[in-house]
């Protein structure tokens, strides 16, 4: 039981930390001090943004609990399409 904790824990941080490479990402971006993102990787971040914006989900967000399902898993899946750009956006900020 505690290796499936160990597990979460491990997942739990590396979600917080993507999360806060991103938002770095996204504020390099908007300064103009860093470009390389890749033009699917924007399309997708857009339409993520759009979606868990959106009024109008494949889940409702009055069912409590369960209609916040599909925008996290939109934003886990954002993510993970993201992740090649991010990792690529880290290594530049180490360098710099």
């Amino acid at each position: 039981m505690a290796g499936k904790n160990i597990i979460r824990v491990g997942l739990l941080s590396r979600l917080a930390r993507d999360f806060k490479l991103l938002f770095s990402l996204i504020r390099d971006y908007w300064k103009g001090n860093y470009r390389d993102v890749s033009l699917f990787s924007i399309i997708i971040f857009a339409i993520t943004t759009a979606y868990i914006l959106s009024p109008f989900d494949f889940l409702s967000d009055f069912v409590p609990g369960l209609g916040q399902i599909d925008d996290a898993l939109l934003l886990l899946l954002c993510l993970y399409f993201l992740e090649k750009d991010l990792y690529k956006y880290r290594d530049w900020k180490n360098k710099k």
